[in-house]
């Protein structure tokens, strides 16, 4: 029986800049790629019985090692990381019939560190279903929750304007740039939020419409203004109206009042990276004193900032 052939896939990160929470609800949101992603790298070997799996941090260290037996998948160890790709590759395995991924050597590659929130789960989704030949977004939203804005990042590697309607997901790759992202960093929370949890945590008070309009108004304009000023007036008014949609503080309000320039959540608000603008480096400095050692510029942690 001959070998397999050797296959290589990768894809990026993302930051959602607009429209968390609001997203899940139909509002665009536009979500940004980073330069950090995943890759999955596919070498034959001779066992026509199993499949290995080798999950690896940015250090090269393996958080999951795991070998699936056929049929069905069956797997040497129990862990839940182990039970989550084994019920990936089940719906793979039910979208599309024909693939067959036994046989082969099976090794993922995390640029980042897993508690940055930059996509683990998304990249993973859009990796597998490249190497499956099957429909990312019927794959993710069989075995994932959120919108799929996620997804659409790191299937396309660019921004994305991204819109969940009720027949599914409508997004398009654009051509945007951070207004003087030279005065633009990332900062980590330290810590990584749930998605999940936040959805379960909003998904049952039933948005205010009115609200909704507004955030899709502002986010558009978000989308299109190209000065920095009107940029950082833009996202603060996304944050007030964000904290009004999930009934919770601005990061700003909440732990950096005296701070004189803008600060915006990303993503699930309390965890991962905020963004800041920081007129002069020294500015960091602030962030610095209070604990923040993971801070990035745009050009650091955004594709296409280099």
């Amino acid at each position: 029986m001959p070998l397999k052939p050797p296959l290589q896939y990768y894809a990026h990160g993302k930051l959602l800049l607009t429209a968390e929470y609001a997203v899940i609800h139909g509002i665009t949101a536009l979500a940004l790629p980073t330069r950090y992603g995943q890759s999955l790298t596919l070498t034959p070997n001779d066992s026509p019985e199993h499949l290995r799996w080798t999950a690896r941090d940015p250090n090269g260290s393996p958080w999951l090692d795991i070998i699936f037996y056929t049929p069905d998948f069956q797997i040497d160890q129990e862990s839940q990381e182990a039970n989550r790709l084994r019920s990936i590759l089940l719906q793979v395995a039910s979208l599309n019939p024909d693939f067959d991924p036994i046989g082969y050597q099976a090794e993922t590659h995390l640029q980042f560190p897993r508690h940055w929130g930059l996509g683990s789960s998304s990249t993973l989704i859009a990796l597998i279903a490249r190497w499956a030949q099957c429909d990312p977004f019927q794959l993710f939203f069989a075995t994932q929750s959120g919108s799929g804005y996620d997804l659409a990042v790191a299937l396309e590697g660019r921004p994305v304007l991204y819109t969940l309607r009720p027949t599914g997901p409508d997004y398009r790759a654009v051509d945007y740039h951070l207004p003087a992202h030279d005065t633009l960093y990332f900062i980590h929370h330290g810590h990584k939020q749930s998605s999940d949890a936040e959805i379960r945590r909003t998904a049952n008070k039933p948005p205010d419409p009115h609200l909704l309009t507004d955030i899709q108004h502002i986010s558009n304009q978000i989308a299109q203004t190209t000065q920095p000023d009107d940029f950082d007036y833009l996202l603060s008014h996304h944050e007030q109206l964000i904290s009004r949609l999930i009934d919770r503080p601005p990061l700003k309000e909440e732990k950096f009042k005296d701070y004189p320039h803008l600060i915006k959540s990303l993503g699930a608000w309390g965890g991962d990276f905020f963004l800041v603008r920081a007129n002069d480096r020294t500015d960091l400095q602030y962030f610095r004193q209070r604990g923040y050692t993971t801070i990035l510029s745009a050009s650091e942690i955004l594709a296409g900032y280099a």
